[in-house]
């Protein structure tokens, strides 16, 4: 039986107040924002992914489990350093790990990646890319930009921004309250002798409401570093439980995964709050507006990216790979236009009910 998008909006939204501490302003942000644009809405609306692929597509259910991302999409993945100073690329929000069916992954990035602006790729294009990436990659540390199989990469990543600007904007938000446990918690992953103060700070769409702060300030050598803090939760999974029969489960994936895909030395988890390094070097690249040449190299890397993570447990990220080498195109093409037409009548009843009068 199908729910309207107001009302699991408002079960989500009462049930996430439940367990963690909501700031009213940034869910009213949030609840702008996801008026803007179909992709804006995918990614601020995972709650609501989880019901319309368990409504519309229940057999995504039935492929082989393995650690997901699951809130995926195409920019949910950047650059970060691990604990060896290696500059790597890969998925960088692991916020929702859970035990899931691999093809809920690349039928959510496949969706966004068509509902990306500028994109010259068509649906089929699109989803043999990732199909071929994911089915014939070979899982272990995230990849290396500076490696020489991943000069494609390295060509595509940002040029840093201006350190000075970037530490200061960081800097400018209100005074911001954290936990004590969490702000030793991002002490322990910063530089020797850091010494922030901490400042309210938005980014992204789905996490709007939740807390979330930056931590700003010199190391010992007077050099400046900072750190996110986030409140995250239990998982949407969780939630998810009370409406659909075949949830992904969530469980302590994340210093596995971390392990894995050899993470940021920069980031850590202390009860339900995600702690990351913010750094100019730390950004990620955009699919839209690419070459067509360029657009292939990155959907590719993106769904061995995805591989990595599933790979954390290899045993199963090898049943998950082989499945996906079966799986035809046009198969997984049919899939994302049930999601793409589900989403945008989503968005179009949202926007009926937010921006009438």
């Amino acid at each position: 039986m199908s729910h309207g998008v107001g009302d699991l909006t408002r079960d989500f939204e009462r049930w996430l107040a439940g367990v963690i501490e909501l700031v009213p302003a940034g869910l009213e942000e949030k609840h702008r924002a996801l008026a803007t644009g179909e992709l804006e809405f995918l990614r601020g609306t995972y709650y609501l992914w989880l019901v319309r692929v368990a409504e519309e597509l229940p057999e995504v259910h039935s492929r082989s489990a393995v650690p997901i991302v699951g809130d995926l999409h195409v920019q949910n993945f950047g650059t970060w350093r691990d604990r060896e100073q290696v500059r790597r690329w890969g998925v960088n929000d692991l916020d929702e790990l859970a035990t899931g069916p691999w093809l809920l992954d690349l039928l959510r990035l496949a969706t966004s990646a068509l509902l990306a602006p500028h994109l010259h790729l068509d649906g089929h294009e699109v989803c043999a890319e990732l199909l071929a990436g994911y089915a014939g990659a070979e899982p272990g540390p995230a990849a290396d930009v500076t490696g020489a199989r991943s000069t494609h990469l390295a060509a595509l990543v940002p040029e840093f921004k201006d350190p000075e600007r970037f530490y200061a904007r960081l800097a400018e938000g209100e005074p911001a309250r954290v936990p004590a446990r969490v702000a030793k918690a991002a002490a322990s992953v910063a530089e020797a002798g850091w010494t922030p103060t901490w400042h309210e700070h938005d980014a992204g769409t789905g996490s709007l409401g939740h807390r979330r702060a930056a931590g700003v300030g010199p190391a010992a050598d007077g050099t400046p570093h900072a750190r996110e803090a986030k409140q995250l939760g239990p998982g949407t999974a969780v939630w998810a439980a009370r409406h659909v029969d075949h949830p992904p489960r969530p469980g302590d994936l994340y210093e596995l995964v971390q392990e894995a895909v050899h993470g940021s030395a920069g980031a850590t988890r202390v009860e339900a709050w995600q702690v990351r390094d913010l750094a100019p070097d730390v950004v990620r690249i955009e699919l839209s507006g690419l070459p067509r040449r360029h657009e292939r190299q990155l959907l590719r890397s993106m769904a061995r990216a995805v591989a990595d993570v599933h790979g954390a447990e290899p045993q199963a990220g090898k049943l998950a790979r082989h499945d996906a080498g079966r799986l035809d195109a046009a198969e997984l093409v049919a899939l994302v236009r049930t999601m793409q037409d589900v989403n945008r009548g989503d968005l179009h009843a949202w926007r009926k009910a937010h921006l009438s009068g």
